[in-house]
């Protein structure tokens, strides 16, 4: 009876898995279809997000009383600096797609291993792998495979995959603090605490630099509605739920499928379409991931 049990979480967190990266691939597509700036539109996605989040944290302290343990000021400090990060990330995420294609946007925002284990190595002493090395160039080929089309195309494009690929550093710095905060602090009091580092980053940036700030009409609310609820919270959420339950290795191979999936939006969306070189790029690129996830420690 217990396998049985144990086969049926497996089967339905597989099922939720293959939810969360469909969530998570729909962030792009809701950052292009907002009638709002792009900085602005990352403030909302945290924003919105943010009474689910406190919630989360609710539920949290009802359940576990560690929970609820004062905080110290390296603690608040690291939660602010964290939530920074993860604001950078959106910011420069969400303006790469006015730039770059929705599908590059995310495959090279999704180059965050080869940022990681670098710096974990640096920070925590963590071992690098002969076969994480191999991914890490196998991928860097497939980067280089993907942007060669348009060497001779103009700068605006470049710049945009040049943000996405920023994307991966500030998202990885994030991993990293989120990684260490993780070993003390409750995962649903980390996502409250951090939106509030985002927020003091995107608020001002958005301030400064763009004009359309808010939505005039429910037309104009819903993309950001949909960015909070399923990319922000349904993607992350959900993925963080079933990984628990998903060999690393499967799990490396799904959310690797986030980048195809925002393709496949994109495609009859906006009429994103890929050449030959670029899809065998997208392809070289996506094996180093799968070979460096599997080098990993």
């Amino acid at each position: 009876m217990r396998t049985e049990a144990a086969r049926s979480r497996v089967a339905l967190a597989f099922a939720g898995l293959v939810v969360a990266v469909c969530c998570l691939a729909t962030g792009g597509i809701f950052v292009k279809l907002s009638a709002l700036d792009p900085i602005a539109t990352g403030a909302w996605r945290i924003g919105l997000a943010l009474p689910f989040a406190y919630l989360w944290q609710t539920l949290e302290r009802r359940r576990d009383r560690a929970a609820v343990r004062p905080l110290d000021a390296r603690q608040l400090l690291l939660l602010w600096l964290a939530g920074a990060c993860l604001g950078l990330d959106l910011a420069l995420w969400n303006v790469s797609f006015h730039y770059t294609t929705v599908a590059n946007a995310n495959l090279l925002a999704n180059l965050v291993p080869l940022v990681v284990v670098p710096a974990a190595w640096l920070v925590y002493r963590e071992t690098i792998t002969r076969l994480f090395a191999l991914g890490f160039v196998v991928a860097l080929c497939g980067v280089t495979i993907l942007l060669s089309p348009k060497l001779g195309a103009g700068a605006g494009s470049l710049f945009g995959d040049a943000l996405a690929l920023m994307t991966a550093l500030f998202y990885g710095s994030y991993l990293l603090l989120v990684t260490g905060l993780r070993r003390t602090i409750a995962s649903g009091r980390i996502m409250y605490l951090t939106s509030f580092g985002s927020l003091s980053v995107l608020v001002p940036l958005a301030l400064i630099f763009e004009r359309r700030l808010l939505p005039v009409s429910l037309f104009e609310l819903w993309p950001l509605i949909g960015l909070a609820l399923l990319a922000h919270l349904g993607g992350q959420g959900l993925l963080a739920a079933c990984l628990r339950y998903i060999p690393a290795g499967l799990s490396s191979v799904l959310v690797l499928m986030q980048p195809i999936v925002a393709a496949l939006y994109a495609w009859p969306l906006f009429g994103e379409t890929m050449g030959p070189v670029e899809l065998l790029g997208v392809a070289v690129c996506l094996t180093g991931l799968y070979v460096a996830k599997l080098g990993q420690k």
